[in-house]
């Protein structure tokens, strides 16, 4: 099981700025309460890993779509970004490039910069790609605008233009009229998800299993941190001390490992559209990743304002050594795993030393089955924060303005 170190957090390691046993587990107890007043409402995410029959049934009809050179998500936000991560997590970060691959070339196409998805028209063939058009409303313009770009083409280089397209959407709007009026493979997007926590249902599941990841190990993974709820308490309970009582308003969300590093675009979206609520509440946060940016934040992490906590996302598996052959040097006989490891190492030591908070996810090892753990851990814990601060961990109204504004502009009238 996945576990949160957070000795680095205590007033034991780092003085005043931490927290003590006493107090943490005081706030442990209230966050226990208030998850257990959520559970009573059974909101949508916490039923997505129970449903295993879908998964087999999605596993099932994606093998009906191996043979398509290409899989493109058309989707933004919550349509996009777990989609991503899953498979940056689970499959081989060159993947597109593998030759003999039985499963398709992926691909996720969650803006409208012109230049963007002219580079994608111009790399993919239209009749040999299957497109899968994600949005809950069914009516979201950026994902519509490229939808609409692509199935020109699509209709201009196949008959059966039909046979491409999978739509997964909610149950009203432009695209399930479209879908139903033509005939399209529909999957749902439940009613009662909102977006940045729908990774678990059909909307991350069906292009996950399309490109070989085993779905079903993902809810089975979701499903043992439902009955282990000591991490997203803890998590909550820490992250709500430090941005209440020692004004730490900025959670510095730092995965080591190239692997989860889109988990940090997921873990961005999850906090800051669920927490930044009544013009003054929400922590912001910021994506690192080690070591990359060991060589870019760490010295304002360090020697800037004391206003973050740093979440290190640290992984256990034994990656492959890639030996150094350079006998005289002090890195000879040692391997790139070694000086991974010693990195995180340090940059955790330095930043204990420097009295700035910090806790680290361990993570057994990257497959599906702890991936599914650790996106519902870090969802369960997003929600029991909201409820701990006194807001809506699942509405989104500061969104809004901006996309009306914007419809306005290209001639939308209400």
């Amino acid at each position: 099981m996945i576990e949160l170190n957070y000795e680095n957090c205590l007033s034991s390691k780092i003085g005043s700025q931490g927290i003590s046993r006493e107090k943490l587990g005081s706030l442990e107890e209230t966050a226990r309460k208030h998850l257990e007043k959520i559970k009573e409402k059974k909101p949508g995410f916490m039923q997505l890993p129970l449903r295993f029959k879908e998964a087999e049934k999605i596993k099932k009809e994606a093998e009906d779509y191996k043979k398509f050179k290409n899989f493109v998500v058309i989707g933004i936000g919550g349509s996009a970004l777990g989609n991503i991560t899953l498979q940056s997590a689970l499959n081989d970060y060159f993947y597109n490039y593998k030759k003999n691959n039985p499963y398709p070339r992926f691909f996720v196409l969650d803006n409208v910069d012109p230049h963007w998805t002219k580079s994608l028209s111009d790399l993919i063939d239209p009749s040999d790609t299957l497109f899968n058009v994600i949005t809950k409303s069914g009516s979201t313009a950026e994902t519509l605008a490229n939808f609409f770009y692509f199935l020109k083409q699509l209709k201009d280089s196949t008959e059966n233009w039909r046979d491409n397209l999978v739509i997964t959407t909610g149950k009203k709007g432009f695209l399930k009229r479209f879908s139903s009026e033509n005939g399209i493979k529909t999957y749902p997007v439940p009613e009662n998800v909102g977006g940045r926590y729908s990774v678990l249902s059909e909307v991350g599941l069906f292009p996950a299993a399309c490109c070989g990841i085993d779905t079903v190990k993902l809810l089975e993974g979701a499903v043992d941190a439902m009955e282990n709820e000591h991490v997203p308490v803890l998590y909550a309970a820490l992250q709500y001390y430090f941005y209440k009582n020692k004004g730490k308003n900025i959670n510095v969300f730092m995965p080591y490992s190239k692997r989860l590093e889109s988990a940090a675009d997921w873990f961005r979206q999850l906090w800051a559209e669920s927490l930044g609520k009544n013009q003054n509440t929400g922590p912001t946060p910021v994506k690192a990743v080690g070591t990359t940016d060991q060589h870019s934040q760490i010295q304002l992490y360090m020697e800037g304002p004391n206003d973050k906590t740093v979440s290190f996302l640290e992984v256990f598996e034994r990656n492959p050594e890639m030996k150094i052959d350079y006998p005289d040097h002090f890195l000879g006989g040692k391997s790139l795993r070694e000086l991974f490891n010693a990195e995180c190492k340090g940059t955790r030591e330095a930043l204990t030393r420097a009295k700035r908070p910090n806790m680290t996810f361990e993570i057994p090892k990257i497959d599906a089955y702890n991936i599914g753990e650790l996106l519902y851990q870090l969802q369960a814990s997003c929600v029991i924060s909201g409820r701990m601060m006194g807001i809506d961990p699942f509405n989104q109204p500061g969104v809004e303005l901006g996309k009306r504004l914007a419809y306005e502009i290209m001639g939308k009238e209400e």
